[in-house]
């Protein structure tokens, strides 16, 4: 968070628990002299969310003690823009832990200790503007390919207008205009509805996004991408891995173009 906030033109909203919102604020209000203007923390109780008696008729508790995912984040993504004034002119969703080193290869790190992390210059005013402007008129999604670097499944294919699982939309970042999330928000709503009425399962929102992209192609633009692997973190790759599959981080370069 505190690297995304390098994109000074844009205010922040962080949604938290009780228990961790004080440090939070004493880490970027106090010791990194960020405005209470810029970034709102909002205390949010996870048993309380839009979708938790749909997620709670269906959820296998034991599975899911043994994932790094919460559905009740994943879907409240959506459901949290409600809360907004709908003031700006653009909202984006981006997660935290789109800026680490696992992403992201050591030129684009810019600091010392553990910070060097998660610290990258590739989040900035720059990067912000050209997302605007290549949003244009549509919802923006970062896929990546699912075929010659298989990711994950999908729905059921009877939910499919047209069958098709070779892109994988990943949650960490979306949007666009301001005007354009009431149908996003609508089609992710009634989607999740039917599929876990119907299948009686869970899914990752990432899983809902694709069957969305596939079956409405013409609202969104998509940002591509062939792998999560860098040059720094993929030492034993095969020949020509990286002139034949594009990294996630070139989607960041490229935006700061």
């Amino acid at each position: 968070l505190l690297c995304l906030l390098k994109m000074s033109q844009a205010d922040f909203v962080c949604y938290t628990s009780e228990r961790e919102v004080d440090d939070l604020k004493q880490f970027f209000y106090l010791e990194n002299n960020i405005s209470e203007e810029r970034l709102k923390f909002t205390v949010f109780n996870l048993y309380n969310t839009e979708y938790y008696e749909l997620i709670n008729s269906v959820k296998d508790v034991e599975s899911v003690k043994s994932s790094d995912r919460c559905y009740e984040i994943q879907y409240s993504k959506f459901s949290w823009f409600k809360n907004e004034d709908k003031s700006y002119d653009y909202y984006f969703w981006f997660d935290a832990g789109l800026s680490h080193t696992g992403l992201i290869p050591d030129r684009f790190l810019s600091a010392t200790g553990y910070r060097y992390y998660f610290e990258s210059s590739l989040f900035n005013n720059k990067f912000l503007q050209n997302l605007i402007n290549f949003c244009e008129d549509k919802f923006v999604v970062i896929s990546k390919d699912n075929v010659r670097n298989f990711w994950d499944g999908t729905v059921n294919e009877k939910f499919y207008t047209k069958y098709d699982n070779s892109l994988h939309v990943i949650g960490g970042m979306f949007g666009g205009k301001t005007e354009l999330w009431e149908n996003i928000i609508d089609k992710f709503n009634n989607y999740l509805i039917e599929i876990i009425s119907d299948e009686k399962k869970l899914y990752f929102e990432e899983n809902i996004l694709s069957l969305m992209f596939f079956n409405h192609r013409e609202i969104f633009k998509n940002l591509y991408f062939d792998t999560w692997w860098h040059e720094d973190n993929y030492k034993d790759r095969p020949e020509n891995y990286f002139q034949e599959n594009k990294s996630f981080y070139k989607i960041l370069e490229e935006l700061n173009g």
